[in-house]
């Protein structure tokens, strides 16, 4: 891959669908809400061919299967499994596993992203108006897509790119490769990924996010555009008050806010900080009263109800937030984070195993510091009622989320007109007693980087809803293997993966896992099929990065 990903925008947010609000009935009470497939230009449709042809790929594409298996068994790749069938999806013959709405003879021809459309488009008519056990019944019944279809969606919204170490790195710099992607079930989704360099031209730190949104996509599309300008800010303004170079001497630079943001953080805590762990945490914290009393200082002035959408509904929706800043020079990864995404490192042990060790805390009910921190802050109060913060929301962290944050008075005059104008969740919380309930100061871990650390994924929870933290290291870890055998083999087809993304392979597995941890191409085939709104029964938005360290 050459460097491309530099050449674009530095804080390109990946997220698809319309960006318009829309009710849905996610994960608030859970921590997210509905999430879209996301629309975009036509993929390329498959070509003809006679019978004879058909059947001639058919048995290649078994003997390149076998034979990839044979090799990669021979190099030590112990447990990877091609996750197609031999013979693709024309063989199934079942009527529970048709393929749906196949379109008549002579009909136009439609790309494989149309084709889902419209297949979704008719489940959703069979759907709607059910009753909750009727739907969930009705969508285990509906047909297939084909395998075609699946990877148009799976590969639609996947990039790759390198980023090489800049000339005043240093020698020991890395070289990383990004490979990113995203699977909707919300209709707008309502995660987005951001990257961004950190630093002045040149300089080795690169910052990965994930946002994950709930009660709407608004918040975590701010949060996309908006915070790693900040960070950068407050990066800058953490060094200069720690008497590193970096900017004009004298003063500290940046807007008095941020600066007030980092020094208030200093004193307040009476610790030593290290600069990006103070820049991460004080940019979490000045983000987050921009999101949610900045908004609203700024409506009360304007007083245009025109502009109430646009001002509030980042505060009234709400979002997770991962940042992992990466230092390919010293060799090092700082990760905030507020929510339940989750950063994982995968570490390859002497022997040849894989490792995965979190480099990120849950912020839920099941995360006991969380639950104690709660019931200090709030004495004589449960703030935690059926493992949510007053019933409703999931992780106990979060941006946005006003109904947790503003004083009651506020909620009473707001919520009304919020409501009206179609914002579901301007509702205040039972037992609303002494606000703020929820959070977005982040938690922070460090890690010194070594030889053995070959990779890190960073995702929002709905790829942990599917997989365990080691299943999703052993995925990634049987991608990395793969490509590294193909490389050494000079690039030969043998050895090909089902996937040339990382985080696509992870996404295809993830959803080809059922409950019991059984992996078929039948349980992706049906649950891509399930269109929004209903789709958010069966799985969430998953939203990948994955950063492969020292990329050769």
């Amino acid at each position: 891959m050459a460097a491309n990903g530099l050449k674009q925008r530095a804080t390109a947010a990946t997220a698809a669908g319309q960006r318009r609000a829309q009710s849905s009935a996610g994960k608030l009470g859970g921590d997210g809400e509905e999430k879209p497939a996301k629309s975009s230009a036509a993929a390329a449709a498959g070509g003809k061919g006679s019978a004879t042809d058909k059947a001639t790929a058919a048995g290649n594409k078994r003997s390149l299967t076998f034979a990839i298996g044979g090799v990669l068994t021979l190099l030590g790749v112990v447990g990877y499994t091609f996750l197609r069938q031999p013979g693709g999806s024309s063989s199934s013959s079942s009527s529970s596993s048709a393929d749906v709405g196949a379109p008549a003879a002579g009909a136009p021809a439609q790309t494989p992203l149309q084709s889902v459309e419209a297949k979704r488009e008719l489940a959703r008519k069979g759907l709607d108006g059910l009753s909750s056990q009727d739907r969930r019944r009705k969508a285990k019944t509906l047909g297939l897509l084909t395998e075609e279809e699946v990877d148009a969606i799976l590969e639609v919204n996947e990039k790759s790119w390198c980023l090489d170490p800049p000339a005043t790195g240093g020698r020991g710099a890395m070289r990383l490769r990004v490979d990113t992607n995203q699977v909707s079930s919300n209709s707008p989704i309502e995660d987005y990924l951001a990257w961004a360099p950190m630093g002045p031209e040149g300089a080795a730190r690169y910052m990965f996010s994930v946002f994950d949104g709930h009660a709407g996509y608004q918040c975590a599309e701010q949060l996309s555009v908006r915070l790693a300008p900040m960070l950068n800010e407050s990066l800058e303004i953490a060094q200069k008050l720690a008497g590193q170079p970096g900017g004009a001497a004298g003063g500290t630079g940046g807007s008095k806010e941020m600066v007030k943001a980092v020094q208030d953080l200093v004193r307040s805590s009476g610790l030593e900080w290290d600069q990006v762990p103070l820049a991460l945490t004080a940019t979490f914290i000045r983000m987050d009263q921009e999101l949610v009393h900045g908004a609203l200082a700024e409506f009360r002035r304007a007083q245009e109800l025109s502009r109430m959408d646009e001002l509030l509904g980042p505060a009234v929706s709400g979002s997770c937030g991962l940042v992992a800043v990466v230092d390919t020079a010293a060799r090092e990864v700082v990760v905030a984070n507020t929510g339940d995404s989750r950063a994982l490192l995968g570490v390859r042990l002497k022997d040849g195993r894989w490792r995965a060790v979190r480099l990120s805390e849950d912020q839920t009910d099941r995360n006991p510091s969380e639950a104690a921190r709660l019931a200090r802050e709030h004495p004589g109060e449960t703030p935690l009622v059926r493992g949510r913060v007053l019933g409703g929301l999931m992780p106990t962290r979060a941006f946005g989320d006003c109904r947790y944050k503003w004083p009651l008075e506020v909620q009473q005059d707001l919520f009304p007109v919020l409501l009206a104008r179609g914002h579901r969740y301007a509702t205040t919380p039972p037992n609303y007693a002494t606000p703020p309930y929820v959070t977005a100061k982040p938690v922070i871990v460090k890690h010194q980087l070594s030889e053995s650390d070959k990779f890190i994924v960073i995702a929002s929870d709905g790829l942990y809803d599917q997989l365990s933290d080691s299943e999703v290291v052993d995925t990634v870890a049987q991608w990395f293997e793969a490509n590294a055998a193909r490389a050494a083999q000079g690039a030969s087809q043998t050895l090909v993966t089902p996937d040339k993304n990382a985080a696509t392979h992870l996404i295809r597995v993830a959803l080809s896992t059922d409950v019991l941890g059984r992996r078929s191409d039948t349980v992706i085939r049906r649950l891509l099929a399930i269109p929004p709104p209903h789709s958010r029964r069966f799985r969430d938005d998953i939203s990948v990065t994955v950063v492969t360290l020292n990329e050769e």
